[in-house]
């Protein structure tokens, strides 16, 4: 606890000094801020005596991603970003549970980067990652709880190099992390307990591969890669990738996030998100190492940037 509250400390120590130079000596040139906003959705309707059969459904996602990205001539750089994604789906009729409606997406994330230039692009730097969940979600047709509010709560810190490559002509950005040491911490607020489809109790804590009923799980010493790369192609096609690569030299955890954004007229865009994950730092005798979610959606989308 010592040494958490030592991190803590310094970490705070370090934020304060760069907000403390950005006001001496920040300009507006000295920050870049923007907000990418989007409502996607799928839809269909069939009526009961449709003759093949088949259901209504409707499916909405919201996302939100909002960055404020500080780079003053000191060398020194700040880079945050809020990352706030919620979908639905619904045949408009109840499962069997008694549930009309199904999450299909929840995620409340911020990420935040201190780092110092030392030369041709890399920097000495520090990262952070706070994500959660914010609602209920659970298997359809069953009261298996798979996700509560901070339920879980997955936080990450590390200390290492950062390098950035960027070309204004190419719109292209990439940032390359890598942290020797990294701290990763999981808390789960809801324990209620549920009877499983085998008969056995299960609670969301089982849900993730944890020991039933646990709140609380970190590993004091890791380490990880964080390849976060942007590429705008033309008006109408921009790609974005995140690969996080971690290891708490027992398992590794692998996730890649994917997001195609086309844009076929002023706002009316289409996506497609693909999102692998691997997971065997969890759970002895966990078996749902492999993980997949894929979306495609049409709808509208706006960016503001400056």
């Amino acid at each position: 606890m010592k040494k958490i509250n030592l991190i803590i400390t310094l970490l705070v120590a370090s934020i304060a000094t760069v907000w403390a130079q950005a006001e001496e000596a920040g300009t507006p040139s000295n920050w870049k801020k923007g907000v990418d906003i989007s409502v996607q959705a799928t839809q269909n309707y069939v009526t009961d005596n449709w003759y093949d059969g088949g259901n209504s459904n409707l499916s909405v996602l919201g996302a939100l991603q909002g960055w404020w990205n500080y780079a003053g001539e000191n060398g020194f750089s700040w880079d945050n970003k809020v990352d706030l994604k919620y979908g639905v789906t619904t045949t408009f009729t109840e499962d069997k549970a008694g549930r009309a409606f199904h999450l299909t997406d929840d995620k409340s994330q911020y990420a935040t980067k201190l780092g110092y230039l030392i030369g041709k692009g890399w920097n000495v730097a520090w990262t952070g990652e706070v994500s959660t969940t914010l609602f209920n979600n659970y298997k359809i047709d069953t009261n298996e709880k798979t996700a509560a509010i901070v339920s879980p709560l997955r936080f990450n810190t590390g200390l290492g190099f950062d390098y950035k490559y960027s070309n204004t002509e190419k719109k292209i950005d990439i940032s390359v992390m890598i942290s020797p040491y990294d701290f990763r911490l999981t808390y789960i607020n809801d324990t209620t307990e549920y009877v499983m489809e085998d008969g056995s109790l299960g609670s969301i804590s089982t849900h993730l591969g944890y020991a039933h009923k646990q709140m609380l799980d970190y590993d004091m010493v890791g380490s990880r890669l964080k390849v976060d790369y942007r590429q705008q192609f033309n008006d109408y096609i921009t790609l974005s990738s995140i690969l996080s690569f971690y290891t708490n030299y027992k398992g590794i955890e692998v996730d890649w996030q994917i997001v195609g954004d086309f844009k076929l007229y002023k706002w009316l865009t289409a996506r497609v998100s693909l999102n692998p994950r691997y997971d065997s730092t969890v759970g002895d005798g966990w078996d749902e190492k492999i993980q997949f979610k894929e979306f495609v959606s049409l709808g509208l989308a706006y960016r503001f940037e400056k």
